[in-house]
């Protein structure tokens, strides 16, 4: 019955990225508008403020180029059911809508708790909760709890998640998988979607608050999450009056996604192949028309006109049309007045930014509150040859070494285990844990034999070590032998901070194999020794949190600190500190420094101590260089500005040894010169060690400081 309404909306998208030096702005936007909507009649939407910017590409912000189709979405039909953003598409595609036709096939429901509101005016409302329980533990189903006006049976508030995260491995058709590595198993979690409505004219249930925040994840040390909050303000509404019965207008605001997917019958996995294939045909077919002709029309004029021109085309052919012709979109002619418009506020540096803390902090207890679903039991085997090469490494201790892992989840139970043998050393690694935990704090305990490393920051059993070690001898990684128990508790997505509880005996390993591909053309080189490790029976435990900061456009700090303590043969304590600073000032240099430092007390065995060499502290020079009871380090680096790619130059000092001359050991020196991609996503450096032993160096590695 709502006639017309008048509101002020804004909108914060962000699109970050999680590694292990520092955490990185992917994309940011902000949008400001005025809204003025009629049920009967064509509506408004004036454009206030907009900017985005992509940190890991260029510096600054720049008014969005899609900005008509982008506040489009802002605009609400109050008749229209906004939980069905979690319910677009067909059955077989997207979220499954819990209130549909039949929707208890796949949900139970509950009433929950009531409330009752006193009104200024005098009036109470009565408020009910409905929760919404899945049948099953499916990534496409939803767990929820909404809550309803009891008399008016308006949507007051709405808080869900799916049941589980989604698994590419698990819940992508065999057939849409088959052209992707087997070993590529990226993943995807819905933290939450919430809706809040406010009473207006104390009639009126209208949208108030709108939030997502989710994470993507690809492999273990890189996550990309995704938030989007949506506040509206100031209402004026008006309305009371039926609309007319026979009128076929739809108002601005009216979704029209899922029209196409009315009456469609369910298709198999081959069919939904052989019409994807068309489709994409289609759509190459109609961007290479709107290249040329876009080319034709604005031959000779800015290129910016030509890129703008092209984006708007494509998107027409990549996505059905759903622009609104009853809805105005009025932009000023100055756009760049839009960057600077007073009501954007502050501007998105950090993820942290995008959803306040105190809406986070209300969230809280409904989001722990949400109902799960049953969870049966599902097993994971390996198969085929894939499944045996996920994580296949190579190192001079174990040769060619590969593995078969299998899993259980029961429940909120996880039960995994692994075996691995290398070619040269014939030694099994066997590994069994069980994890218990959600979205909060996850705990795993585990048995294990396995080839542990001193120096974990070079990543041995990464891909790039062993992609050198069997192309070209260098093997950075420093080995011993590792067999005990421990038990792990962390933080399972934001990775910021990590407990560990061990118990296991330490032995020496040594190197087996010299065979590198390099033999094959006529080389002699060998492998570098290895540490020779105490033996020794330790017991302790670790902790490590990390962290970072933006605290302007053109600052940036971030940190790690990691304590251990341990007992058994060897009684020690040790704790270290990094600290890292970016600084991006106006003009064409930016600058990085970092300092690290270490110290200990008691007696550190052998493969406990600090190593310094590589990538993470000392470059120039071979991981595990030098080592000692104490160290620090630090570096200075300039690079050109733009963050797409940059190129540095940097020098980097560090010294490792006994405690008692930690002021007056000489320290080892190197200098060089770099690229990055991605704000130091992608990073190659050339150097070379200045103090023997010297020598030039080259390194390919991510998640650099720049």
């Amino acid at each position: 019955l709502v006639t017309s309404y008048q509101a002020m909306v804004s909108q914060r998208i962000g699109l970050g990225l999680k590694a292990a030096s520092r955490d990185r702005m992917l994309f940011r936007q902000e949008l400001n508008a005025k809204i003025e909507w009629k049920r009967d009649a064509p509506s408004r939407v004036t454009v206030v403020g907009a900017r985005e910017g992509i940190p890991v590409a260029k510096r600054g912000d720049q008014v969005p180029e899609d900005l008509d189709d982008n506040v489009r979405w802002l605009v609400i039909n109050p008749a229209e059911d906004y939980l069905r953003i979690a319910g677009v598409g067909s059955d077989d595609e997207g979220f499954i809508y819990p209130l549909r036709e039949g929707g208890e096939h796949d949900y139970r429901f509950a009433l929950g708790d009531t409330t009752a509101i006193g009104l200024p005016s005098g009036k109470r409302v009565r408020i009910v909760e409905l929760k919404i329980i899945p049948r099953r533990s499916d990534w496409r189903l939803m767990s929820g709890s909404l809550w309803f006006d009891a008399d008016s049976y308006g949507l007051v508030r709405a808080v869900f998640r799916p049941a589980r995260p989604f698994e590419f491995r698990r819940d992508v058709d065999a057939e849409d998988k088959k052209d992707v590595p087997a070993w590529v198993n990226p993943t995807g979690e819905v933290k939450f979607v919430t809706l809040e409505y406010g009473l207006y004219e104390d009639r009126w249930w209208m949208l108030r608050y709108l939030a997502i925040d989710a994470v993507g994840n690809l492999g273990a040390w890189l996550g990309i999450p995704f938030r989007m909050e949506r506040v509206y303000s100031d209402y004026e509404v008006e309305g009371g009056t039926p609309p007319d019965p026979n009128s076929k207008f739809k108002p601005a605001g009216t979704s029209r996604i899922g029209d196409e997917f009315k009456d469609r019958p369910t298709l198999d996995s081959a069919a939904r192949r052989q019409r994807s294939d068309s489709i994409g045909k289609a759509i190459e077919a109609c961007v290479k028309a709107v290249e040329d002709s876009v080319e034709k029309v604005h031959r000779g004029q800015d290129r910016r006109e030509i890129r703008i021109g092209t984006r708007r085309g494509i998107r027409r052919c990549t996505r059905a049309d759903t622009r609104d012709s009853v809805l105005a979109v009025v932009i000023p002619n100055d756009t760049l007045s839009l960057l600077r418009d007073a009501t954007l506020g502050p501007p998105i540096l950090q993820m942290g930014d995008l959803i306040t803390e105190s809406e986070l902090k209300g969230l809280a207890d409904a989001i722990k509150g949400l109902p799960g679903p049953k969870l049966g039991t599902r097993v994971q085997v390996p198969h085929g040859l894939s499944s045996f090469l996920e994580k296949a490494r190579y190192n001079r201790i174990e040769a060619l070494s590969l593995s078969a892992r299998g899993e259980v989840q029961t429940g909120r139970l996880r039960l995994d285990g692994e075996a691995r043998l290398g070619v040269a050393d014939l030694w099994p690694n066997l590994e069994a844990g069980i994890t218990v935990g959600g979205t909060g704090t996850r705990a795993r305990i585990a048995g294990y034999r396995r080839l542990a490393t001193a120096n974990p920051e070079i990543k041995p059993f990464g891909a790039v070590n062993s992609a050198f070690g069997l192309l070209a001898h260098r093997d950075d990684g420093q080995y011993f032998r590792a067999t005990g128990v421990d038990l792990t508790i962390g933080h399972p997505t934001g990775g910021w901070w990590n407990l560990r509880f061990y118990a296991e005996r330490q032995r020496a390993a040594v190197t087996e194999t010299n065979w590198a591909i390099s033999h094959v053309f006529g080389s002699k080189s060998l492998f570098r020794p290895n540490i020779v490790a105490d033996t020794a029976d330790q017991f302790g435990a670790s902790l490590s949190v990390r962290g970072s900061k933006q605290f302007s456009q053109t600052l940036a700090l971030s940190a790690d600190l990691g304590v251990e303590a341990a007992g058994g043969d060897f009684g020690f304590g040790k704790g270290q500190l990094t600290l890292r600073g970016l600084i991006t000032p106006k003009g064409p240099l930016s600058f990085a420094v970092a300092g690290s430092v270490g110290t200990s007390t008691g007696h550190v065995p052998v493969q406990s101590r600090f190593y310094l060499g590589g990538p993470p502290n000392l470059r120039g020079y071979s991981g595990g260089t030098v080592g000692g009871a104490a160290f620090w380090s630090g570096r200075i680096e300039a690079a050109t500005s733009l963050p797409a790619a940059r190129i540095s130059v940097f020098s980097d000092m560090g010294w490792a040894g006994t405690r008692d001359a930690f002021s007056t050991g000489k320290p080892l020196l190197s200098a060089g010169v770099g690229g990055s991609l991605l704000d130091g996503l992608i990073r190659m450096d050339l150097s070379r060690g200045l103090r023997n032993p010297k020598g030039w160096r080259f390194d390919l590695y991510f998640d650099g400081i720049f």
